[in-house]
Order: C-alpha cells, then sequence, then structure tokens
C-alpha cells in the first residue's frame, strides 16, 4: 500500500494532475477518485489511463508546497472505516490514526507537507 500512496504522490507533485479540476493541497478527494498524470495539467487531461484509482469508499488527501512540489505528505481513509493512513516523502513510515466512521476531514489529516504531518498527538508508525 506504501508504494501506491507513493507512486500516487509523487506523479502528482511532480508531473501534474487531473482530478477534472487542479489538485489542490490539504483538500480531500472524492471517494473512489482515479488520478492521471502526465508532464503538465494539459497531458494529465488528456490521459486515457489513471496512474492509480482509489477503491469505491476511499478518499485521499495530499499535502505539497504549492511554489515548489519539493516535498508532500498523503493520507487516505475509506468511508466506512474509522483509520486514516498516511506517509511523507521523508518517511520510512505508514501512520495511522484511530477515528469514526465517515469522510476524510482535512482538520484530522493535518495540512503539513512533511513527516512533522504526523508528529501531532493520535497518529502511530508501523
Amino acid at each position: 500500500m506504501k508504494k501506491a500512496i507513493v507512486l500516487t504522490l509523487l506523479m502528482l507533485s511532480f508531473a501534474g494532475s487531473a482530478f477534472a479540476a487542479a489538485l489542490a493541497t490539504n483538500v480531500a478527494t472524492t471517494a473512489g477518485l482515479s488520478v492521471f498524470g502526465g508532464v503538465d495539467a494539459t497531458a494529465a487531461g488528456a490521459a486515457s489511463s489513471p496512474l492509480v484509482k482509489f477503491s469505491t469508499g476511499v478518499q485521499g488527501l495530499c499535502n505539497f508546497v504549492t511554489a515548489t512540489h519539493v516535498s508532500y505528505a498523503i493520507v487516505t481513509k475509506h468511508n466506512t472505516g474509522n483509520k486514516y493512513f498516511g506517509t511523507a516523502n521523508d518517511s520510512t513510515s505508514i501512520y495511522w490514526f484511530q477515528s469514526v466512521t465517515g469522510a476524510l476531514a482535512p482538520a484530522t489529516a493535518g495540512s503539513v507537507a512533511t513527516n512533522a504531518n504526523f508528529a501531532t498527538a493520535g497518529w502511530t508508525a508501523y
């Protein structure tokens, strides 16, 4: 799972993406979203095959520095589950956070674009 998360984020951060709208930092995606990539937003919009497709009911969130896209943290959560899962480019761990059932909440996921995103109370490394 970590490889899929990291691959998704790398493609989003460096290659551009298309979600029918530009990717915004610290904004939850819709469940079951397909992520397309390319050398820029135009190429991503024209891509025919997704790089990643979230399962039905799974939402994602990516924190990145808009100006540089150098670092990132990514978080996912299933709408019927009660755990958030996340990692960052400067981490070798996958983190989890116990929560309540429901949609991914950006405030719970954190807003930092590094491993420090998971240094707050409640996040645990596997």
